[in-house]
């Protein structure tokens, strides 16, 4: 007699074999459809389509938001965490209806179908995944979610249906060798691939020779990158302090932080180097320092030259080099650009910032801070 499949055997009311069935890997439970009972197999696959969404996530929150990937905080991590199980929500039923399987299932040899060997329709898979978050995962609430997954476990070590696939067909393809290193390699791929979008998020947008207005540019991106806020004033495209128009937020300037004024020195319109003076006498308070206005400085001219590449560790020993020397001289060259910091000051006492010393009958405070590329 002619083999023929689980649908057709069961209609007959006979146990297939495992020959008959082609699920090698799976079990047949007489009249049930063939189910995958390997925990870490399908635990795994699972992590890794997570995984992906989470990657897909981090890329819009790059590009569009210029969300710094490098500082995220824990509670914004655990928000991106949500959203990937989201997007697996929406996006899982969709594996399954064009394909009968996701990029995990796919590499572990895992395939979901009904059991006449369809793929599920949207609906079905929505359902299905919809179980799987709220009972397999416990919507990722913490300790109820690990409570979920070790039932989970427990359910698929014993033999026994989880409640999301008793209406389908699971089979396992084989458990070749080779799909562990397959598995590791997309793992690493997207390790490589977040790695690179934090790479990229530290360029500046505009590189190359930078006119004026795109030195501000990427002035003002960086400011947004590290999340560096100036009050109510801005930088406009001509290198200018300006006040917000709209600003309903009330600031209170406290210590002296006057916003320096940029002089550029150019050659056929394009910037070639840059200096500010800061200078006072006679402050009753501390002086905030102003390392943030030289790094983000240095950073936007730095950024735009071709020294500085994808993988460049350049702009962060940059960063290395001037953090933490608001109040100290110091002159390095990194990337064809030379920076150079003057400070002068007498009356003060500190390090973090500067406070009038005792008994000070008087005080000052100067810095000259500047930039040159290098001739060629």
């Amino acid at each position: 007699m002619e083999k023929t499949g689980w649908a057709d055997e069961a209609a007959r009311g006979s146990q297939p074999t495992i020959e008959e069935t082609a699920h090698t890997y799976c079990e047949d439970k007489g009249d049930e459809p063939p189910r995958v009972f390997h925990p870490w197999r399908r635990f795994l696959a699972r992590m890794l389509d997570v995984t992906i969404y989470g990657l897909l996530w981090s890329a819009f929150l790059a590009f569009v938001f210029h969300v710094n990937l490098a500082n995220r905080s824990r509670l914004g991590s655990t928000f991106d965490t949500f959203v990937a199980i989201a997007m697996m929500l929406v996006l899982e039923p969709l594996w399954l209806h064009f394909f009968g399987t996701t990029p995990g299932k796919a590499i572990l040899g895992l395939r979901i179908e009904t059991p006449d060997g369809r793929n599920l329709s949207y609906g079905e898979g929505l359902e299905r995944t919809w179980g799987v978050i709220g009972i397999g995962m416990g919507y990722h609430i913490p300790l109820y979610g690990l409570v979920r997954l070790w039932k989970s476990y427990k359910l698929s070590s014993e033999g026994e249906s989880q409640p999301w696939d008793e209406s389908i067909s699971y089979t396992l393809k084989d458990t070749k060798w080779y799909r562990g290193l397959f598995y590791l390699g997309a793992f690493l791929t997207i390790f490589a691939l977040a790695f690179t979008l934090m790479s990229v998020q530290i360029l500046p947008p505009n590189r190359g020779d930078l006119t004026v207005a795109d030195f501000v540019a990427n002035y003002n991106y960086y400011a947004d990158y590290f999340g560096i806020d100036f009050g109510n004033q801005y930088l406009d495209e001509n290198a200018t302090w300006a006040e917000k128009e709209v600003d309903e937020v009330i600031y209170f300037a406290i210590g002296y932080n006057e916003k320096p004024e940029f002089h550029f020195t150019t050659k056929d319109g394009y910037v070639t180097g840059l200096s500010f003076v800061v200078e006072t006498r006679e402050t009753l308070g501390w002086i905030n320092p102003y390392d943030n206005q030289m790094i983000l400085s240095s950073l936007a001219f730095a950024g735009a030259q071709s020294e500085i590449g994808l993988f460049s560790r350049s702009l962060r020993r940059i960063i290395e080099q001037i953090e933490g020397s608001a109040f100290e001289d110091f002159s390095f060259t990194e990337a064809g650009v030379t920076y150079t910091s003057n400070i002068e000051y007498y009356g003060y006492q500190g390090t973090a910032f500067l406070l009038p010393a005792e008994n000070a009958t008087e005080t000052y405070f100067s810095l000259k801070f500047s930039l040159s590329k290098q001739k060629e």
